[in-house]
C-alpha cells in the first residue's frame, strides 16, 4: 500500500499535472542536483511532455532552480521562491557555516561579490558561472572553484541571484528581482503549513523524520508544521516510525498491468525520504546511493527499486538488476525506454 500510494502521489502513475510548473508546485520542490536528469524527473511525471516542454518553462522563468530547503539545487515555482528562501535561509546558512569558514568565505567577501553581481547582471543580463568568474577576476576578486560555488550559493540564499535563461546548454544566473515578480510574503506559521501541505500531499505516506530531512527544517520546526496541518493528516500508528498521509490522497486502484519506471538520479521517490526501506531492501541500498550522497538512476518495478540503469544512446538503456534472480518484465521495460527516448528526442514547438 505504501508504494502504491507513493507512486500515485509522486505523479508516476495517473498524473494529474499538465505542465512543469503544475508538477513542481504540486511536489513542493524537485531536487535538481543533476541538471539534465532533473529535466527527466519532470518529464517522467508529465507523460505528454518532451525536453522542449521543460526547457520552455525554464526559459520563461516559470520554474526556478535554486538552493532552498537543504543546501542543494531544487526546482521550485517562481511564486514560491521568496517565502521558501525566507524559511530556508537560517538553516542552510547554519549547514554551510563550517564549510564556508574552512574555505575562507567571509561576510565581507560575500558583500563584495554581491555588489559586483548586482552590477554585472543588471538589465536582464544572464551569465554562466564561468562568465561571472571572469568578471570577478577583472574586478580583483580571485576565487578558487570551491569558493566560487559557495559564493554563488550564498548569493542565492541572500536573494541576490537565481537561475536564468540557458546559454548554449549551460545554466546561467540572473538577478532575482528582475527575474521574479514581487509576491506576498508569508508568516513563519503560514510558510511552515504550506510547505508541510505540499510535502505530504505529494510524498505520503511519510514520517516526521522524512519531512524534516526533505525540508531541511529542525525536528521541532517540522513537528510544528505537522501540528499546523494535523486536521489534514491521517496517522498510521502501526508503522514505526509512524507515517502520515494527507487526506487528499486517493486510495490506489488495483492494476492488472505491471508498472516500470526508469527514474533519474536524485529522484524524489528515493532521495526525499530519511527511511528508504519501504521501497528498497537494505542490502541493495549501497547499489542505489552511496555514503557520500550520490544517487544513481534507478529501475522501479511496481514501486520497488530493483536495479539501476544508464543511458547508452538515444534508443537504448543499460539495465543492471540488483541480482540475477530479479526478472525485469520486458514489455513494461520497453515502454519505459520508449518513453525516455521520446522525451529526449521528439521536437515539440
Amino acid at each position: 500500500m505504501i508504494r502504491s500510494l507513493r507512486l500515485l502521489n509522486h505523479q508516476l502513475i495517473n498524473s494529474h499535472c499538465h505542465s512543469p510548473k503544475d508538477l513542481v508546485s504540486w511536489m513542493g520542490a524537485l531536487q535538481a542536483q543533476n541538471y539534465p536528469m532533473s529535466k527527466w524527473a519532470m518529464g517522467i511525471r508529465l507523460p505528454a511532455s518532451t525536453i522542449r516542454t521543460i526547457d520552455k518553462a525554464i526559459q520563461g522563468g516559470e520554474i526556478i532552480r535554486m538552493h532552498v530547503l537543504r543546501p542543494t539545487w531544487h526546482w521550485i515555482p517562481k511564486e514560491d521562491v521568496r517565502w521558501m528562501l525566507a524559511l530556508s535561509k537560517r538553516n542552510i546558512q547554519s549547514a554551510l557555516k563550517f564549510r564556508n569558514k574552512n574555505s575562507g568565505i567571509t561576510d565581507n567577501l560575500c558583500m563584495q561579490c554581491n555588489r559586483t553581481l548586482e552590477k554585472m547582471l543588471a538589465g536582464q543580463t544572464h551569465l554562466t558561472r564561468q562568465e561571472i568568474c571572469s568578471v570577478f577576476h577583472r574586478s580583483g576578486i580571485n576565487l578558487s572553484p570551491t569558493q566560487m560555488i559557495l559564493v554563488m550559493m550564498q548569493a542565492e540564499i541572500e536573494g541576490i541571484v537565481c537561475s536564468g535563461i540557458d546559454k548554449n546548454n549551460q545554466c546561467t544566473y540572473a538577478l532575482l528581482e528582475e527575474r521574479i515578480p514581487p509576491t506576498p510574503m508569508l508568516s513563519q506559521d503560514e510558510a511552515l503549513a504550506r510547505l508541510a501541505t505540499k510535502f505530504f500531499q505529494s510524498h505520503s505516506p511519510a514520517s516526521l523524520y522524512d519531512f524534516a530531512w526533505w525540508s531541511g527544517l529542525t525536528r521541532c520546526e517540522a513537528k510544528k508544521a505537522i501540528d499546523l496541518i494535523a486536521p489534514d493528516l491521517v496517522q498510521d500508528k502501526r508503522s514505526s516510525p509512524c507515517l502520515w498521509t494527507h487526506t487528499s490522497c486517493s486510495s490506489p486502484q488495483r492494476h492488472n498491468t505491471e508498472s516500470l519506471h526508469l527514474l533519474p538520479s536524485y529522484d524524489e521517490y528515493l532521495i526525499a525520504y530519511k527511511d528508504r526501506i519501504h521501497v528498497i531492501d537494505t542490502q541493495h541500498q549501497p547499489k542505489a546511493f552511496n555514503a557520500y550522497g550520490t544517487f544513481y538512476p534507478i529501475v522501479l518495478c511496481n514501486g520497488q527499486v530493483v536495479g539501476t540503469w544508464n543511458k547508452t544512446n538515444q534508443s537504448a538503456a543499460s539495465i543492471s538488476p540488483f541480482h540475477s534472480k530479479i526478472e525485469i518484465p520486458q514489455i513494461p521495460l520497453q515502454r519505459a525506454v520508449d518513453a525516455y527516448k521520446h522525451f529526449i528526442t521528439v521536437k515539440t514547438p
